[in-house]
């Protein structure tokens, strides 16, 4: 865990921000779609059987109102008065004529109804007519069942489902199933006596039709069934006969689920007030569940496009955090380097753009405080300079003078008379009206007076060489740079060994800078004193006091002026010699005119 939290902790900030914004998208998209597919199920299975309870009202009004028309028909055939008449006869047939209105009237109603298949009149007296029915036995149709229900309920109108093992029949070919008998009694206004019945058959496609035209989901169907539990209608379908009745529960309308043959099934059923019929339909659950299967693929596929988008939102707008985050990161990383010019640029005044204004600011202040340091070191070095120069002029005087007095004794007088110009121009040269800067040409003059006065007085032990080309004179230098360089060759190298000795004073341009080398071949220096003067010179160690300030003090003012890619580096092998090289930078300096 401690490991995690570590890796955790050692990533980028805008990793760590992607992470925390897909996990709160992801948290909240997986919750809502979650929830919101239990709901949507919950809800659309409410909603099917609502719908299909809406549906199955639908059915039984329009089939309660077929029922009704014909239950209006039937009405009107008992009211007619050719068939009232027929009804009151007692033990005689009727006369020709008479079966020929009776016909007449029956006929009139069939071919306004095309779905009645046959009427057929029976009185008390078992004397019947009828319009396409017919008697199949010579048995009395007063005992038949139907015929004897109707006297039992006179004021209602039977509907027979399914009429099997009845003594009647029609002329046309249709089976039981495919026939829907209404039988009503006929009674006498006056006396309320029951005087016959008027039996009608009726085609099932009116009913037919109306189912047909009702879909209950994808595979879905309606039927039928009586009072009694007999099937009225119901479509081709091995299911209808596998539903018990004992499962549906009491009650005018319900609904339940059922497994029938290895699949649920959604049953919701509604009784008929007008018709005592039970409606019921069936809908297999996996139409619910394909539903439901598609609303989670769509809802999946949104999911997923919502989380790309979040993850490429996520990506651009932590981008647009992090991006001047980074810009501040790599100009801090310049300012490491030295770079101290480098400016944090903002277009907003948000947090980050404060902390940049912070940024600019303290370097600011990192400038100012290089610039007062640098002055004050600047002018501690001129200090230290001037001091050195006036401990030099007096005591390089005193011997140069000695130096004169000592050749007007021993030479004639152009010798006196060459010290005495050199003194002259290194006099002339070094105070150079206060500049900083002075021509190569006049750094290398400077030198030659220097070795010329050296040169009176060591003449059996010295000998030196200038070769500088001519090409480098015109640039510019800091003044006195040479001079102190070349006392330290006399004084600490030739000086130091036996015999004559010899120093050279070389200068070449390598790239864009001029590289002096001043070399003697005197004493050499110790390899570890040499390793510790050229740390001092680097700035890696502080100078002691046993050292001088001659060499170090060139150093100084070159590394302030220029940078610390430029000054002086020591070469030296102990008995052999030495070489102090010097990095000056290659300046022109255009004298200003008018």
């Amino acid at each position: 865990m401690r490991a995690y939290l570590r890796w955790w902790h050692d990533r980028s900030i805008r990793f760590k921000l992607n992470c925390i914004f897909l996990l709160i998208i992801l948290i909240s998209i997986l919750t809502l779609s979650f929830w919101g597919i239990r709901t949507y199920s919950s809800y659309s299975e409410n909603q099917a059987d609502q719908s299909t309870l809406q549906m199955i009202h639908q059915v039984e009004s329009n089939v309660d109102y077929y029922i009704d028309h014909l239950k209006d028909v039937q009405h009107y055939i008992s009211q007619d008065p050719e068939v009232a008449k027929f009804m009151q006869m007692k033990g005689q047939e009727p006369s020709k004529d008479e079966v020929a209105r009776i016909d007449k009237t029956l006929s009139m109603y069939t071919e306004r109804n095309k779905e009645i298949m046959g009427i057929m009149l029976v009185n008390k007296s078992g004397i019947f007519t009828s319009h396409d029915m017919f008697r199949i036995t010579r048995d009395s149709l007063v005992e038949e069942t139907w015929f004897q229900d109707a006297l039992k309920a006179p004021s209602e109108t039977m509907i027979i489902s399914n009429p099997i093992g009845r003594n009647v029949s029609t002329s046309q070919n249709y089976s039981s199933y495919d026939v829907l008998s209404l039988v009503h009694a006929v009674v006498d206004p006056q006396t309320e006596e029951v005087l016959g019945v008027v039996l009608m058959d009726l085609r099932m496609d009116m009913i037919k039709s109306i189912f047909e035209n009702v879909k209950l989901g994808k595979s879905g169907f309606m039927y039928i069934l009586d009072h009694k539990g007999n099937i009225v209608y119901a479509p081709t379908n091995d299911i209808v006969y596998r539903i018990q009745g004992k499962w549906l529960p009491d009650g005018s309308q319900g609904s339940l689920t059922q497994q029938i043959k290895g699949h649920d099934y959604r049953i919701l059923f509604n009784d008929s007030a007008t018709n005592k019929w039970r409606f019921i339909g069936v809908i297999p659950n996996d139409d619910y569940q394909r539903v439901i299967t598609d609303i989670q693929l769509y809802t999946l596929i949104v999911t997923f496009i919502t989380i790309v988008l979040a993850s490429l939102l996520s990506a651009y707008f932590t981008g647009t955090l992090i991006r001047p985050i980074r810009k501040l990161m790599s100009l801090m990383s310049h300012v490491k380097n030295g770079e101290l010019n480098q400016r944090f640029v903002s277009e907003t005044k948000d947090e980050i753009g404060q902390l940049g204004n912070s940024f600019n600011h303290m370097l600011e202040e990192i400038n100012n405080l290089i610039n007062v340091v640098y002055m004050e070191q600047k002018k501690k070095r001129e200090a230290e300079l001037q001091v050195l120069q006036a401990q030099i002029k007096p005591h390089f005087l005193y011997n140069t003078l000695d130096t004169i007095q000592w050749m007007a004794q021993e030479y004639e007088a152009d010798d006196i008379i060459e010290v005495i110009g050199a003194l002259t121009n290194l006099f002339r040269i070094g105070l150079n009206r206060g500049n900083e800067w002075i021509p190569v040409r006049d750094e290398v003059k400077h030198a030659e007076s220097y070795m010329i006065i050296q040169m009176s007085r060591y003449m059996d032990k010295l000998d030196f060489k200038f070769d500088i080309p001519e090409h480098l004179y015109s640039y510019h230098v800091l003044k006195l740079i040479l001079q102190p360089l070349i006392e330290n060759a006399i004084y600490h190298g030739i000086k130091a060994r036996t015999g004559k000795g010899k120093i050279s004073i070389c200068a070449e341009q390598e790239s864009d800078l001029i590289c002096f080398r001043i070399t003697d071949d005197g004493a050499g220096i110790p390899p570890e004193k040499l390793e510790e003067i050229n740390q001092i010179l680097r700035g890696e160690k502080m100078r002691e006091d046993e050292y001088g300030i001659g060499l170090f003090n060139v150093n100084e003012r070159i590394q302030l002026t220029y940078g610390t890619a430029y000054g002086i580096q020591i070469y030296s092998v102990l008995g052999k010699g030495t070489t102090v090289e010097i990095k000056h930078p290659m300046v022109q300096v255009v004298k200003k005119t008018g």
